[in-house]
């Protein structure tokens, strides 16, 4: 059984099931086979019922001459998707229903590989730290009348049990928020009703960490949002100074916002808090036989 859960969720764009490889395969080297053998890595897909309306509609447009269509593709993905969630909010069965279905299935293959008490790291891209959020903000709440968690939430878990806290990510660790474009949906509120989920009370205790390129478009800082966001996000990083002259001469991009899972920055500090939670969470494994580990050792 695995020790630590970690999932990652994409961002914009089609969804491609093999998006974390490179940051799977980078955990995997820098922790050795030992420690890696001990998390169990799943990916959210949370878009993939929109992708095909989503596909027809840009390929109807390319009959029309139109510039920057990688631009228009990457614009068309981001906000078709949340739209087509927030349309459906209050629907049984929607999109925005879906979409936390979508999660809350991996949660429950994750509980099945690791148990109920693992300690859980979200690794969330782009629209995909909205979906995260609205899903905790939901499942945060005592009472909600929309999406998986009205009426106490999907039958057959017993409302407190450990795994009804494991779906609900109460024993969520770290996460990280990669490009994150919460911002571009609740900059039109009042400061003071900008909330975000929160990361240290009604049993939840995780460091939320935000990376966001300078020269992301669609990747900001959390911290300065509100009051909430303030107290709720440990630490923004800048995954590349603003004073990097580099940076500056290139100017706004999307590569930068597809290049988080590659980042170095990034890495680094999972691989930190990886290697702390491993060394935490040693007792949740119990040791083989002195016998047994001779042999092995052989």
């Amino acid at each position: 059984m695995a020790d630590i859960v970690i999932l990652a969720a994409p961002g914009m764009g089609a969804v491609d099931e093999s998006f974390a490889d490179p940051l799977f395969a980078a955990l995997r080297e820098g922790l050795g086979q030992e420690d890696w053998s001990r998390l169990h890595c799943d990916t959210i897909l949370c878009q993939g019922h929109l992708q095909t309306n989503i596909e027809r509609v840009f390929e109807g447009m390319q009959k029309r001459d139109m510039d920057f269509l990688r631009a228009r593709k990457f614009l068309l993905y981001g906000l078709a998707e949340s739209a087509a969630q927030m349309n459906e909010l209050q629907s049984r069965g929607g999109n925005y229903e879906k979409a936390q279905q979508a999660i809350y299935a991996t949660l429950e293959k994750a509980a099945a590989a690791a148990g109920d008490t693992a300690p859980v790291v979200l690794l969330s891209h782009s629209v995909g730290c909205v979906n995260l959020s609205n899903y905790l903000w939901d499942a945060q709440r005592p009472s909600i009348n929309h999406g998986i968690w009205r009426d106490g939430g999907p039958r057959g878990v017993h409302k407190g049990s450990a795994r009804d806290l494991f779906l609900r990510l109460k024993t969520l660790s770290h996460w990280y928020t990669l490009g994150a474009n919460n911002p571009l949906w609740c900059a039109g509120m009042p400061r003071d009703q900008i909330q975000a989920v929160t990361s240290d009370t009604r049993g939840y205790n995780f460091r939320w960490k935000n990376f966001y390129h300078p020269d992301d478009l669609f990747g900001w800082p959390l911290k300065p949002l509100s009051p909430s966001y303030n107290q709720a996000v440990y630490r923004d990083y800048e995954t590349r100074p603003l004073a990097d002259w580099g940076a500056a001469h290139w100017g706004p991009q999307l590569v930068s916002h597809d290049g988080y899972w590659n980042e170095a920055l990034v890495r680094q500090q999972l691989l930190e808090d990886l290697r702390e939670l491993l060394k935490k969470n040693r007792t949740r494994r119990p040791l083989a036989p002195a016998r047994n580990r001779a042999a092995a050792a052989v």
